[in-house]
Order: C-alpha cells, then structure tokens, then sequence
C-alpha cells in the first residue's frame, strides 16, 4: 500500500499562503495553454487566438464547475449562502467545468467564425495536460477518498487504507496523454481527439465513482456517473460523425 502523507501549505506572509492543489491547477492552466497553442499552431491554426480561447474556456469553466458542486452536490448546504456561487474554490465538480469549458469555447469559435472540431481537438490536449497537473494535486491533498480497500494501490489514510479516487484518476490521465499523443501522430479527423478521449474517460469515471464515499446519490448513482452517461453518448456520436 501507498503511506499516507499530506504536503501542507507555504505560507509566505501572513494569511497569504500557497496551497499544493492550487499550484498545480495554475501551472496545469499555464502549461496547458501552451501545449494547446503548440498543437494548433502545428495544425496550421492561428496561435494568437488562444489567450482569448482560454480565457473564453476557463473562466465558464470554473465558474460551472462550481455551480454544479453547488446544485447537485451540496443543495441543501450552499444554497443558504448565495455567496457561495462565486467562491469557486470552496468546491469544484470536474464534469461542470468541462461543460463550462465547452460551452464558453464554442461561444467564442462561433462568434469568430473559426473551426469549431479543430481548435476544440488543441484544447481538448492541453485540457488532457492541465487535468495530469490537477489530479496530481488531488493525490497529494487526498481529497478525494474512496471506500476501504486492501487493492496494492490503497492509500493508508488515518482512519485506514481507502482508494484514493484523485490518484487513480492521475495514472489514468498519464495513459491517456500518452495514447492522445499517438494518435496525434497519424493526423486524425478534427474531432476525433475528443471523441476518444470522451469514450475512453466515461466508463473509466463512471466505474470509479461506484467507489465513492458521501456523494449524493439520485435514483442510486452519482452526478458524475449520469455525467459519464451523457459523455460517452457524445463521444460516440463525434467519433461517428467525424469517421
């Protein structure tokens, strides 16, 4: 089993301090907008389009991912609190900022009239590297624990070994970065990037969040899991479309 450690936070002056899990989503954020404008711009796309495309991406995204820890997740708790809708860091669901994202970025392709599968084929990479340096914070916080276990990969959390849900995630994402960037290599059809990657990361999210403690279950599944439904059926309809 995996010991259990946590990194705590560096304070660098008074309240202000640097948390791990807030480092890595920035740095995923920054390195992410590079490798996203790399893939364009090696696709003949224009490179200087993607500081407003990412911030037209990640500014809904956080915002959403927010909103929906909020309604589906915590209702009876935040709501009491309207404030709550603007602290995105007190809570973040991973399917509502990919929604956000999503949205946010077809609005801006589409007010500008550019190509909709091939600049979303250079996001949907550099979201894939941003989504490593995220859930790698989340293995390092643990903030993301899973029911008991004694699988070789459990972590021993204070109370006992547990799946740790953020890690699992973490090794997958190395996996599919991996196969993303071979297949990058044979030139797919502008799309194809993310309708495999929704193929692959549906049923690999929906399966890990049946090992989930305290989430909030409708009709006995997850927001995540019926997130995953709706993923998978977008992925292969874009696969469809674009073979």
């Amino acid at each position: 089993m995996i010991p259990y450690s946590e990194v705590s936070a560096l304070t660098l002056w008074g309240p202000v301090a640097v948390h791990p899990f807030g480092l890595l989503v920035v740095a995923g954020c920054v390195v992410g907008f590079f490798v996203a404008r790399w893939h364009g711009g090696s696709r003949g796309l224009d490179q200087w389009r993607y500081l407003r495309l990412t911030a037209w991406t990640l500014v809904p995204a956080f915002l959403l991912s927010h909103w929906v820890t909020v309604a589906l997740y915590f209702p009876d708790k935040e709501l009491g609190s309207p404030l709550q809708l603007l602290d995105v860091g007190s809570g973040m669901s991973s399917f509502g900022g990919f929604l956000g994202g999503a949205i946010g970025a077809a609005i801006y392709l589409r007010r500008n009239r550019l190509p909709i599968l091939e600049y979303g084929d250079s996001l949907l990479l550099g979201l894939v590297v941003g989504w490593l340096f995220g859930r790698l914070g989340c293995s390092l916080v643990h903030d993301h624990p899973g029911s008991r276990t004694e699988f070789f990969l459990a972590v021993q959390f204070p109370d006992g070994p547990r799946h740790d849900l953020g890690l699992y995630e973490w090794l997958f994402t190395i996996l599919l970065l991996v196969g993303l960037l071979a297949v990058r290599r044979t030139r797919p059809p502008a799309g194809a990037m993310i309708g495999l990657t929704c193929v692959l990361y549906a049923p690999v999210r929906f399966l890990l969040d049946f090992l989930r403690v305290g989430d909030r279950l409708y009709f006995g599944f997850t927001p995540g899991q019926y997130f995953s439904i709706a993923l998978l059926a977008v992925g292969v309809v874009l696969l469809v479309q674009v073979y």
